[in-house]
């Protein structure tokens, strides 16, 4: 026993070191750990054997927590793999894909501290089809190509994700994608909405996608672009981007409280009586001593660890799981300072302990509208369905403590009055037994026959979608759309003449501008309306509206929040009671008769029991008191500067005061109950925010039945609960049940009316309630509130976060359930994006609207504000709307007008909108569609009258002569012609003689065609008509110039020249086709001067009329005019300027066409700057042909710039483009164009002076296999005979008899006689140069019998030389003087056909060598030399021609005869 107490003393004494060594560990892991504390604690209470072990523990468990990187994949982990393997997908329908939308609940704040990962968002596009499902390669290429011409504008792109809230790093066409990048949080919120919105797509599709695209219908269904990116990297940027800036709001994902305190001597005593229990057999001294000793040693320590707790629970922070928490970053590692949104209470939380609000908008809605969290009931689930109606059963009886409260027995039926709701613990019932309505608690029933709300009507009644449609801001009106309809469909097809079209080169058709008509609308009304009222956008009167700061949550001191501009209170003043009315003398005087009467009429009025049909006391702007002759001014009248009070606002309270103050006295409840309400009105707009309180608080407790006004009761609950959260008085808004009720009013009852500011204040308790309870239907219901409070009150720029977020949740119930769910509200969007200047949202979402059109102004105000949208992104040249100007995106908006205009039976509606999509069908070329609603117009114009049909018809008819159907043009004028002749209107009779004169003269018939235009001629002489006199001038000269009459045309022409500068503008067009012609005229006859000087004036014409199509129509014809004349510096002038006007126009394909003739006539010039301007047209014409794909043309200008990098000796550059322009004709997969490319960057080398042999490997590797492997002969042959020349000029003589043998081959498979001779020939000259003579002479003697036949003297002359060159290889190489003579007979014979005197004197002293040496005979040798030395003399006239006298003239004469004479003598022994 002595042993075990001295074992035990021996121990403490050890304690005491240990505790000195751990105190050092501890104080520093006590604030990271809190189990370390807990063990620590747990020595004192235990046995002996345990002592070290705990002390051990202690030490092992203690170490701080660290963080460290988190890498992609492990987030990947973390956020779930089966998310990952769905796809990511956001189609243009939208899906949810916010970045919250993958947390997890085990991602917390610490998960991103100290994260390294990329900036860089990658968003890829593609093109997929309906009807298969997948991509298409296609149409994917196309999008390519249109992505790569729309990347050198960079401007426009930048624009596009400017207003999509992303930063564009880079574009890679070839990776169909997008590099982004976002700075703030803010950015990506808004980035994510559009994206779930589906207006990322669409944007991207109204942007890529050619405008022939949106012609055809078939394809526009059945085509889209879908967008993805990689969601998880989103929401990691998402996280770092929220803990750079340090502030923002979490949720706790577990509970935080502190332990309970123990006392000082409590844990002291312990310790000691443990010691005494251990030691009381040794002796008391002993333990005396050890209590003491304990004391020394333990109380320091116990002291120190009890300080440090009592610290660490001071600062941290104490609240439930799933609370609000204000996160801020105090720069330590694991712990962040919060605050709680539901007390104000501060202090630090663990970073483990904080999930950060997942979505964007809820991080900028808490910053924006701070609120308090607390002061709602709790809810109890009555329904599966987040939003319900139907009937409830009572579980118990209750007693109401109120009178707006429901009594219930236990069993009776409840009808729902609104909504259902979860997360509302109330709702307002109505018993089927007494009919009586009242709240109801959840708790007190239990479901009866309940069933969820329609599907198509998500958030919000029927009658509340139709009062959200009637709020929409209105930017336009009927005299607008009228004005519209009057510009796209202005016409003057039924005035003025046609002008005809001699072939492809002339105008497609031209179509003269009216001039303003007097009795046009103002500027005002034109299309492009800059400043619209504030009136104007929205409907009704404008309701005052009172900017007013939000509260600051309670309890929340030294938080910057955001402040707005409005009326700030002191605190003095928020808390002061409620003051009396001044009573003033003058304001209780005594009434005037006339107040009496209409204070007594008021009082009447309001005395009902029910509610008021008369009136509306919740008018938001009182105007109703005006016309009650209580209120005889408006707000802005009447001002005192001495008191800054409105005298008008006195006048009304003092009356009202009267009025209540009768109601009393009468125990009229209703008519005290609504006046109240009226002052409460008076003052809250008045500012005195305190009277207006009390005035509320003294209708409230009017004992009437609330329910049976309800709409007085929703905005006496809503006011009043506005007003204590703006006063911050709590305890009212929990003990008066006050917040809950007008949380189940606002929420539960359709069509709320907005009648002051104060009520919005009402709706931020409950949006930051359904965010912490995750119910959608309780966060829609609550933003569709947002939206039609702030609509109301014409806030529309803070309801568009709302209907964003609306929008959303709607999306996200059709993509989950049902697709048809919910209304669509891209129209109000659209609305919205338009008014802040972001046009590219607005058309997408404009063009995303699904909702049917709600009649022909809804149609036609889409139709206006796509057409405005448009401008404001692609600014027009002139403010007038025409059917030119129309974008082929609106086409759909026409056809929609045209539709619902049918179904209206709107005639005039109708006409005029067929009208508008011919021309515009007319302007984009689809001629077929144009006749088709020409068609539909014609029908629309017989309802309505002859000259609504005549337009019509004349449109009609002449949209078939376009189209090249003259006979059913003729069919159609001919009888609108004969119901002309009794008119008395000259202008549409020469119209249709016009048109049938331009349908003749395409039919041939030139001499009927002329009889009309004379007599159009005629009509416009008569009706002094002088533009239709031009133009019928300008028909007869093309007619005539059809025909081949030039001067006739040249006349008539002429006499339309005269007449066009007298028009004074506005047939600018007419008249340049006019000059064209003449310059044509004037070419045929050969005066190029004069034709110059027709299409130059023509060009300066153009140029001052600003028509940029004119102009590049006679760009073109100057610069092949001058082409033509090989006066290439001038045209080369002509063709840059074809050049700037295709830029004007954006066309990439013809700027490349033009710049390609560009390097080509710069080439020709063939000077070194010359050669490097034809170098830079060619680069910019190759980065064209690369941007829109266009393979064939790319190789093309790869090979013609690697040329003119041969020409200017650049010999690596000249290597490096032909091997790129070879290897861009291989991916063109065609073997015919890849042996082409490939000799023709042989040829480069093979026709130049310079490195000829590096030819080879294009033809001998490239174009020979090519050539073979498609069976082209003639490529083959070609390279073959190249590849046989280029060795045989280097001396390669071995090397190129294989080729010259197969060339032969070759040219028997060509069919062609003179391809067999060439190669024959070549195959001879080669074994003549390898030593193979009689080879040699064997194929030289095959070329001859393949020779040509004597049609013409240079026949002879082949044979000739052929004959000379086998006699000389024969006498020379072969050594046989016999066959020599033989072939110089025949080549002699060859040479006397041809009348070659030169070639017949060397034969002929040949032979006579030849007979001299190697054949010897005398005569013959004397022979020839006679008949040599005859021809002397003639080969001395050919060489020089002197003057000669007439002696000598005869005298040569005479020896020219004898010549001649020795000549046919000679020919005659040859022949014998």
């Amino acid at each position: 026993m002595i042993l075990h107490a001295y074992c035990v003393f021996v121990c403490c004494l050890l304690l005491c070191y240990v505790h000195a060594c751990v105190n050092v560990c501890v104080r520093v892991c006590v604030c990271s750990s809190y189990c370390c504390v807990v063990h620590y604690e747990a020595l004192f209470h235990c046995p002996s054997v345990h002592l070290f072990l705990s002390l051990s523990l202690c030490i092992t468990l203690s170490p701080s927590l660290s963080t460290t990187d988190i890498s992609p994949a492990e987030y990947d982990i973390l956020w779930g793999g089966n998310d990952l393997d769905r796809g990511n997908d956001i189609m243009t329908t939208g899906q949810e894909c916010e970045p919250g939308e993958k947390w997890s609940g085990r991602n917390t704040v610490s998960l991103a501290k100290g994260e390294h990962f990329s900036p860089d968002v990658v968003l890829v596009f593609s093109g997929k089809r309906r009807s298969t499902g997948g991509c298409d390669a296609e149409l994917q290429e196309a999008l390519r190509t249109r992505l790569r011409v729309m990347e050198s504008s960079s401007q426009d792109i930048s624009s596009l994700f400017k207003d999509l809230s992303a930063r564009l790093l880079s574009v890679h066409a070839e990776r169909d994608c997008f590099i982004l990048t976002f700075k703030t949080v803010e950015e990506i919120w808004r980035f994510s909405t559009y994206l779930s919105l589906g207006y990322v797509a669409r944007c991207l599709e109204n942007f890529l996608c050619d405008p022939s695209f949106w012609l055809d219908p078939a394809l526009l269904s059945d085509v889209e672009i879908c967008v993805s990116l990689q969601e998880e990297h989103l929401a990691t940027l998402y996280l770092g981007l929220l803990l750079q800036e340090g502030v923002f709001f979490a949720k706790t994902v577990h509970a935080l409280a502190r332990e309970e305190d123990e006392d000082e001597e409590e844990q002291l005593e312990c310790v000691c009586d443990a010691l005494l229990c251990v030691c009381v057999c040794v002796c008391v001294c002993v333990c005396v001593a050890v209590r003491a000793l304990a004391r020394v040693f333990f109380a320091k320590t116990v002291r120190a660890l009890a300080r440090e707790e009592d610290e660490d629970d001071e600062e941290q922070l104490e609240c439930v799981c799933d609370a609000l928490l204000l996160v801020r970053d105090v720069g330590r590692e694991e712990f962040w300072e919060g605050t709680l949104l539901s007390s104000g209470a501060r202090g630090l939380v663990p970073a483990s302990a904080c999930q950060p609000l997942p979505y964007p908008f809820y991080q900028w809605f808490l910053r924006k509208y701070p609120c308090n969290t607390s002061g709602l009931p709790a809810d109890t689930p009555l329904s599966q369905h987040p939003m319900a109606t139907g009937i409830c059963v009572a579980t118990v009886d209750y007693e109401p403590v109120d009178p707006d409260e429901l009594a219930l027995c236990e069993g009776e039926e409840l009808a729902v009055e609104g909504f259902l709701i979860q997360g509302v613990g109330l709702f307002v019932g109505r018993s089927l037994t007494s009919g009586l309505m009242g709240f109801v608690h959840k708790e007190h029933v239990r479901p009866g026959d309940l069933k969820a709300t329609n599907a198509e009507l998500q958030f919000m009644s029927e009658e509340e979608r139709e009062d959200l449609y009637g709020l929409e801001p209105a930017l336009t009106h009927s005299l607008t759309h009228t004005h519209l309809l009057k510009q796209l469909s202005s016409s003057d097809i039924s005035t003025i003449y046609r002008m005809d079209r001699l072939d492809e080169s002339d105008f497609t058709y031209i179509k003269s501008q009216p001039k303003p008509e007097p009795e046009a609308p103002s500027r005002r009304q034109t299309l492009d309306t800059r400043a619209v009222s504030q009136a104007d956008f929205r409907h009704g009167p404008p309701a005052p509206v009172l900017d007013v700061a939000p509260p600051l949550p309670l309890g929340l001191p030294d938080v910057h929040w955001p402040l707005h501009g409005g009326v700030s209170f002191s605190l003095d003043d928020t808390f002061r009671e409620a003051e009396p009315v001044e009573e003033e003398e003058e304001l209780w005087e005594e009434l005037s008769e006339g107040e009496e009467e209409s204070c007594e009429e008021l009082l009447r009025l309001l005395d009902t029991p029910t509610a008021l049909q008369e009136v509306d006391v919740c008018d938001a702007s009182l105007d109703w008191l005006r016309r009650a002759c209580v209120c005889a001014c408006t707000w802005e009248e009447h001002v005192c500067e001495r008191e800054g009070t409105c005298v008008c606002e006195r006048t009304l309270l003092r009356r009202l005061e009267c009025v209540r103050e009768a109601a009393k006295q009468r125990g009229r409840a209703w008519a005290l109950r609504r006046v109240c309400f009226l002052l409460g009105r008076v003052c809250e707009r008045g500012t005195r925010l305190s009277q207006a309180r009390v005035y509320y608080e003294e209708a409230l407790s009017v004992c009437v039945s609330g329910f049976a006004d309800r709409p007085l009761l929703t905005a006496l609950y809503t006011h009043l609960a506005a007003l204590y959260l703006h006063q911050r008085q709590t305890d009212k808004l929990t003990h008066t049940h006050t917040l809950a009720r007008a949380s189940t009013l606002m929420l539960t009852q359709t069509r709320l009316r907005t009648s002051s500011a104060h009520q919005l204040q009402m709706l931020h308790p409950l949006m930051c309630h359904a965010l912490l309870l995750g119910q959608r239907a309780l966060e829609g219901r609550v933003c569709f509130l947002w939206l039609s409070m702030l609509l109301q009150l014409g806030r529309q720029e803070e309801a568009l976060p709302f209907l964003e977020r609306l929008q959303f949740l709607i999306g996200s119930q059709r993509a989950r359930a049902c697709p048809e769910a919910g209304p669509d509200l891209s129209w109000l969007l659209s609305v919205l994006y338009h008014r802040r200047y972001q046009p590219h949202l607005a058309l997408a979402a404009l063009s995303l609207d699904s909702s049917p059109p709600r009649g022909l102004g809804h149609a036609l105000g889409r139709l206006h504000l796509y057409l405005r949208s448009s401008e404001r992104q692609n600014p027009p040249t002139s403010t007038a709307a025409t059917p030119t100007s129309i974008p082929t995106q609106a086409l759909v908006f026409l056809k929609q007008a045209l539709h619902i205009a049918a179904l209206e039976a709107k005639h005039t509606q109708h006409r005029q909108l067929c009208i508008s999509l011919a021309w515009v069908y007319l302007h984009h070329g689809v001629l077929q569609e144009a006749v088709l609603h020409a068609e539909q117009a014609v029908g629309a114009g017989s309802r309505l009258g002859e000259e609504e049909e005549f337009e019509a018809r004349a449109l009609h008819g002449w949209l078939l002569v376009l189209t090249g159907g003259s006979e059913q043009a003729r069919a159609v004028l001919s009888p609108l012609l004969t119901s002309l002749q009794g008119s008395d209107s000259p202008s549409p009779r020469g119209v249709v003689h016009t048109l049938l004169a331009l349908s003749l003269r395409r039919l041939g018939n030139f001499q009927e065609a002329g009889s009309h235009l004379c007599e159009a001629l005629r009509l416009a002489k008569e009706s002094g008509h002088t533009p239709n006199q031009a133009i019928a001038l300008s028909n007869l000269g093309c007619l005539a110039l059809g025909a081949g009459a030039v001067g006739v045309a040249e006349g008539f022409l002429k006499r339309s020249l005269h007449l066009f500068p007298q028009l004074g503008g506005g047939a600018e067009q007419e008249h340049v086709q006019a000059l064209l012609w003449m310059g044509r005229s004037y070419s045929s006859r050969g005066q190029n001067h004069r034709a110059r000087l027709a299409n130059e004036m023509a060009l300066l014409i153009a140029i001052h009329a600003k028509n940029i199509h004119s102009q590049l129509v006679v760009s073109k014809v100057l610069s092949r005019h001058y082409a033509g004349e090989l006066l290439y510096a001038q045209s080369i002038v002509y063709y840059e300027q074809c050049v700037a006007l295709a830029r004007q126009l954006h066309d990439k394909r013809m700027e490349g066409d033009f710049l390609e003739i560009l390097g080509s006539l710069y080439l020709s010039i063939n000077t070194e700057k010359s050669s490097r301007r034809s170098l830079d047209c060619t680069k910019q014409s190759l980065r064209i042909c690369i941007d829109l794909g266009k393979r064939r043309e790319e190789a093309e200008s790869w090979l013609h710039a690697g040329r003119v990098y041969y020409l200017l000796q650049e010999d690596e550059l000249t290597d490096m483009y032909l091997q790129a322009a070879v290897r861009t004709a291989l991916k063109v997969e065609d073997p015919t164009f890849s042996a082409s490319i490939y000799e023709e960057a042989g040829d480069v080398f093979y026709k130049g002076h310079r490195n000829q042999l590096k030819a080879l490997p294009y033809y001998r590797d490239g174009s020979l296999p090519f050539a073979r492997s498609c069976a082209d002969v003639l490529c083959e042959f070609r390279v073959l005979s190249k590849v046989t020349e280029l060795l045989m000029t280097h001396n390669h003589h071995q090397e190129a008899l294989p080729y010259a043998l197969l060339a032969v081959q070759s040219s028997t498979g060509t069919g062609i006689r003179l391809h067999e001779r060439v190669a024959y020939q070549r195959l001879a000259c080669v074994y003549e140069a390898v030593g193979q003579c009689e080879l040699a002479e064997n194929y030289f003697l095959k070329c001859v019998s393949l020779g040509p036949d004597l049609t013409h003297p240079s026949d002879a002359r082949y044979y000739a030389r052929v004959y000379t060159h086998l006699a000389n290889i024969t006498l020379h190489k072969l050594k046989d003087a016999f066959d020599a003579a033989g072939y110089y007979q025949l080549a002699l014979a060859a040479a006397v056909e041809a009348d070659d005197v030169e070639c017949v004197y060397v034969l002929l002293m040949k032979l006579a060598e030849l007979h001299a040496s190697r054949l010897p005979d005398t005569h013959l040798c004397h022979h020839y030399t006679h008949t040599a030395h005859t021809l002397t003399a003639r080969l001395e006239g050919l060489t020089r021609t002197p003057q000669l006298t007439h002696t000598q003239h005869t005298h040569t004469q005479h020896t020219h005869q004898d010549t001649h004479q020795d000549t046919l003598t000679l020919q005659t022994t040859q022949h014998s």
